[in-house]
């Protein structure tokens, strides 16, 4: 009786691609997560474009509000941080002052003594204009007492036969104008120019004279105009200059 032997079973070898083959574990935990993500792009899809296009949306009109921003003065103004009522420089102590960021309402005083009158205007004498009762109407005390404390002498005429009372007769003299001192005409011109000074460091009004270029090389013209004449007293020894100085500018 023949010995029965037992069978050599070899082991079966695997094959090299294993743990890529779609029956391993892997494959198997992997594609139930794929289908998982296409399942709610599917179904979620109408929220996803919607929310993409609100987002491209508004990352447009950004765009656009600030190339109009940069473009266009009006929206400038309208983005601008700055207040109306605050300048670069809170204070005015020696310190330059801009102007405001946003432009004001102009203060007019119409076209006749009636008009300037129900406009809320009053005569103001360093200026010799009507001027709104709250534009800047610095230094006329000091122009008004300039002469010993008294009023600049004004005349209707040149031949000086009828004279003026006082500013108020001045300021609404129905024929337009005055004749006065040469005198009169220098203080004019340097205290107006000193409010000019001070109205741009507060950051103020600017009223029709003080924002004439002409009318400052007037003003300037005419001081230097006189101080050319000859005058014993001009080239008195009385000033002492200061050498050691430093400054700086901004």
């Amino acid at each position: 009786m023949e010995k029965i032997s037992p069978r050599n079973y070899k082991p079966v070898p695997g094959a090299d691609n294993d743990e890529d083959s779609g029956d391993s574990d892997v494959t198997l935990t992997v594609r139930p997560r794929r289908r998982s993500v296409q399942q709610f792009l599917k179904r979620n899809l109408a929220a996803i474009t919607i929310t993409i296009t609100w987002l491209l949306l508004i990352l447009l009109l950004l765009v656009t509000a600030l190339i109009a921003t940069i473009t266009l003065p009006p929206v400038r103004q309208a983005f601008s941080l700055e207040h109306p009522s605050v300048y670069s420089g809170s204070h005015h102590g020696g310190q330059r002052q801009c102007l405001p960021a946003a432009p004001r309402t102009t203060l007019s005083c119409g076209n006749s003594t009636q008009e300037a009158e129900a406009l809320g205007c009053a005569y103001d004498p360093l200026s010799a204009c009507w001027l709104h009762r709250e534009c800047p109407h610095d230094f006329v005390k000091e122009f008004t007492q300039f002469n010993n404390g008294k009023p600049f002498v004004y005349y209707h005429d040149k031949e000086m036969t009828r004279q003026m009372k006082d500013y108020d007769e001045v300021g609404r003299n129905i024929n337009g104008f005055y004749w006065t001192s040469y005198r009169e005409h220098l203080v004019h011109c340097l205290y107006l120019l000193r409010r000019a000074h001070d109205v741009h460091m507060r950051g103020d009004r600017l009223d029709t004279m003080l924002a004439d270029l002409e009318h400052t090389d007037h003003c300037t013209k005419m001081l230097a105009n006189w101080l050319r004449r000859p005058d014993p007293a001009l080239d008195e020894l009385g000033t002492q200059g200061r050498t050691h100085c430093f400054m700086s500018c901004s």
